[in-house]
């Protein structure tokens, strides 16, 4: 009889969980080969399934196209996309007008880095849209199961494995490799403390990720929202029977609040109060706690991007964007500041147009032409 031994590690021989997706696939398959193949030794064929991650890795890895031929490609298919939706731009009052999910990664980070300066702002921001919600699905299920059993090791490994699948162009950005230092970071943590979150470390995605989805509330950023304020009221209440330091907040009319397991959007629920449920304290803490978030997100994406011109501007921009319409409400992001911030990054590209890499005045030499 054969027996199997659960601490036996889940890799294929000679593989390590420190390889990348695409280094475990590609020897995973070699040994399959060459056992398929020997002369000297009979064994069965072994068959080899690659995960998603895997497949998408060795396509990154396989894909010969020059930076030109996939920005070319972008453009036609953006172009079919905005004809069919009737639109003239990806983006209308904040909102996307075309879906760009079907575009494959390499492509997608060519709009959102506007790679040959070819994609407008907009599109850029559906683009570095289409990429987040790719990684929050690739996190969603990992994510879900490190809550429940502490394995946060697995769910780094999930992160490192998709962020493998970038292309080239991405891979040689500084913003690759400070996540993919944080990741590796975070894994090194998870494995030494086993059931602990990794914490402390800079430019982690998979911190930002369980902070913005939270665990409070299940589906908060898409169910119903009169549903997710009924949930929230529910966390809340076992959330003050269960209190037990001294400023905790142990009823809904005084105290601390710990809304660190509440997603935005839940928060939104609390501040905007549309059913009654919550009260005068409750509210005044949730937006409170809105106010603390939105500055820290805005004093992140302000660092982050110092060295890119025109970065912070296209990153608050697809911060509003990202958010549904009650987060904008609860947040105060009216579409005046939309508009305002628009019009910005409209004048800054403009601005910047007027000038030639040497330092130059462009074509045309009027200033009144830009204005």
């Amino acid at each position: 009889m054969t027996t199997i031994n659960p601490y036996a590690s889940t890799y294929a021989p000679g593989l390590t969980a420190g390889q990348t997706v695409a280094q475990r696939a590609s020897q995973a398959a070699a040994q399959a080969k060459t056992r398929d193949q020997s002369e000297t030794i009979n064994t069965p064929a072994v068959n080899v399934t690659l995960s998603p991650a895997a497949q998408a890795a060795l396509k990154a890895q396989t894909d010969s196209r020059a930076i030109e031929a996939v920005v070319a490609e972008a453009k036609t298919q953006i172009k079919a996309r905005l004809k069919a939706a009737g639109a003239t731009g990806a983006l209308k009052d904040g909102n996307a007008t075309i879906d760009l999910s079907a575009l494959d990664r390499r492509a997608l980070h060519a709009v959102a880095s506007n790679k040959g300066d070819q994609f407008p702002i907009d599109q850029q921001v559906v683009a570095a849209l289409a990429l987040k919600s790719r990684q929050d699905a690739v996190l969603a299920g990992p994510a879900a199961q490190a809550r429940l059993t502490g394995d946060y090791a697995g769910l780094y490994q999930a992160a490192l494995d998709h962020l493998d699948t970038a292309g080239p162009e991405e891979k040689s950005s500084a913003a690759w490799s400070r996540e993919h230092d944080a990741l590796i970071e975070g894994r090194k943590q998870a494995l030494a403390r086993p059931g602990l979150a990794p914490a402390g470390i800079e430019n982690d995605s998979v911190a930002a990720y369980m902070k913005e989805t939270g665990s409070a509330v299940a589906g908060a950023k898409t169910r119903d929202f009169g549903k997710v304020a009924g949930d929230v009221r529910v966390a809340l209440d076992k959330q003050y029977e269960l209190a037990f330091a001294p400023e905790a907040a142990k009823d809904r009319d005084s105290g601390e609040i710990d809304f660190r397991r509440f997603d935005d959007r839940s928060l939104s629920a609390i501040a905007l109060n549309k059913d009654d449920q919550f009260s005068t304290h409750e509210i005044a803490e949730a937006k409170a706690e809105i106010r603390a978030r939105d500055s820290a997100a805005i004093k992140a994406s302000y660092q982050s991007t110092a060295e890119e011109a025109g970065g912070f501007g296209k990153a608050m921009i697809t911060r509003y964007a990202a958010m549904t319409v009650e987060e904008r409400q609860a947040g105060g992001w009216t579409p005046e500041i939309y508009a305002r911030m628009t019009d910005l990054q409209a004048s800054r590209e403009k601005l910047a147009q007027m000038f030639n890499a040497d330092g130059s005045l462009a074509s045309p030499p009027s200033l009144l032409d830009w204005l």
